[in-house]
């Protein structure tokens, strides 16, 4: 076997990503709704999901928040960073934006006691004088 060149592929990271068993029950749903295979119906969620954020004007820093979301949850401390954000301002942005965040796929994650002091504090959603800690923030494919 001849020495030399790159094999296909290397260099770039492999990322995989898994899903919960209900929404991989959901895809699979939507897909038999639809009559296409769930890798088609991911892509095609995630390119209407695009176009629905080229469609719908946003603030900027929303906009670039949500663009760094993944499907894999992502610490505070990570996206703050890489917003070039404090946390204290990644809190005010999320604080004001909360339900139209939400409503464009973010997905919070409650922080454990020992995530607490890393974490943001935004007003509990089922009482709003209370508040709940959030330590990682990730993108919810399924909010369309």
């Amino acid at each position: 076997m001849p020495k030399g060149g790159s094999r296909p592929g290397a260099g770039r990271m492999q990322t995989r990503y898994t899903i919960s068993t209900a929404a991989a029950k959901k895809l699979q749903a939507i897909a038999k709704h639809h009559n296409s295979n769930p890798a088609q119906t991911i892509e095609g969620l995630i390119n209407s999901y695009h176009n629905s954020i080229k469609a719908e004007p946003m603030q900027d820093d929303i906009a670039q928040l949500l663009s760094l979301l993944t499907p894999e949850p992502q610490t505070v401390a990570s996206l703050s960073k890489r917003l070039r954000m404090r946390k204290a301002e990644l809190e005010r942005l999320i604080a004001a934006h909360q339900e139209k965040l939400i409503e464009n796929g973010l997905h919070l994650h409650t922080a454990t006691a020992s995530e607490t002091e890393k974490a943001i504090k935004l007003p509990s959603p089922l009482n709003p004088t209370e508040h709940t800690y959030y330590s990682k923030l990730s993108r919810n494919l399924f909010s369309l």
